[in-house]
């Protein structure tokens, strides 16, 4: 049975030039040009990648941005005024929240994946509204929730008078929406796979929920030992405290250290979670008849090399990250196994 190649022919130095500009802008804005930031490099990287010998190429995007660019600025607008005591109530800003989440995810996947041709194939997002916001029933459940015990917990904040039982709620609340936000991403996931069409083939994806659950306990349970309660446990032994309460610049200091010690001292955690769902993902993927997709991604030396790519970047004060994201991008490409059957896309359908 014939495999088809996936390569990347990019390089580290071509994406650190092109994302030069990106991060003088997201300087300059403070981190809100991010998102614009990370699409960026994923569109090198996708116009690098080459499958059987034939690159990936982007055509102009078949949907406005500028109806979800509008609405989101207008939520933001509204959330502000809010904040200045003349905006609606924060209720109702939570349902709103929760409702445009949905929107805003279905217009940038059908954009992402409209914007995409392989072999003169286009690639389509053919689920409807109506799929999109059942598929958000979770992050529905979660703002209704928000928006009825809102007040309540104002008041409780307003008055300080948070005690035992309320710190008790307050993790219950916690561990229930737990698992709706892993069922929230699941469906997402599988909905952006399962409604894409390459040409006129159906993607098709058997992946269980359960699954994905257990991968995501896991991986908090492992950023939460490793991670998190250690860099606690240490603030607490030296400054005596868990939550440095005072504003001084000493309080800044430590909180700015301790969510760098987090983030490199939950790498290992974090890039085993990513290797083992992007397995999940992949692997066993079919488009149509035509073509299925294995995937063999060793979690472990994945969680390696990314950890030592986070050291290095941490040490070079950010200079060896388009190295990394590269590095990343390879090993994941790798580890991807396309067979064709049938004669691939190319034949036609009998």
């Amino acid at each position: 049975m014939p495999s088809l190649r996936v390569l990347f022919t990019g390089s580290a130095r071509e994406l650190r030039l092109r994302s030069r500009r990106d991060l003088l802008i997201n300087l300059v804005l403070g981190g809100l040009y991010t998102s614009v930031a990370r699409q960026h490099t994923a569109q090198y990287l996708a116009s690098r990648t080459a499958i059987d010998g034939t690159p990936l190429a982007h055509v102009p995007a078949p949907k406005s941005r500028w109806p979800a660019i509008l609405l989101a600025v207008a939520f933001i607008a509204a959330r502000v005024a809010n904040e200045l005591g003349h905006g609606p109530p924060l209720p109702l800003l939570v349902i709103c929240g929760v409702l445009l989440v949905p929107y805003l995810w279905g217009t940038v996947t059908t954009r992402t994946i409209g914007a995409i041709r392989w072999r003169e194939l286009p690639l389509s997002f053919t689920a409807r509204w109506s799929e999109i916001y059942a598929a958000s029933w979770p992050l529905l459940v979660l703002g209704l929730a928000w928006a009825a015990l809102e007040p309540t917990v104002a008041a409780i904040v307003a008055t300080g008078s948070a005690d035992f039982h309320v710190a008790a709620g307050a993790l219950a609340a916690a561990v229930l929406a737990f698992p709706l936000l892993a069922a929230f991403a699941f469906n997402l996931r599988r909905l952006r796979l399962t409604r894409t069409c390459v040409g006129e083939w159906a993607v098709t994806w058997q992946a269980r929920f359960s699954s994905y659950l257990r991968l995501w306990c896991v991986a908090a349970a492992a950023v939460l030992a490793t991670a998190i309660a250690p860099v606690l446990l240490l603030r607490h032994a030296w400054f005596g405290s868990f939550t440095l309460q005072d504003p001084s610049a000493t309080a800044l200091t430590v909180y700015a250290a301790s969510l760098v010690l987090i983030v490199l001292l939950s790498t290992p955690s974090r890039a085993w979670y990513e290797a083992r769902v992007f397995v999940l993902t992949w692997n066993g993927v079919q488009v149509g008849d035509r073509l299925r997709v294995e995937c063999a991604l060793d979690a472990r030396a994945f969680a390696r090399m990314r950890s030592v790519d986070a050291l290095r970047t941490l040490c070079t004060v950010g200079f060896h990250r388009s190295q990394a994201v590269v590095n990343t991008y390879q090993a994941k490409l790798a580890a991807l196994r396309v067979e064709a059957h049938q004669g691939g896309c190319n034949a036609s359908r009998r």
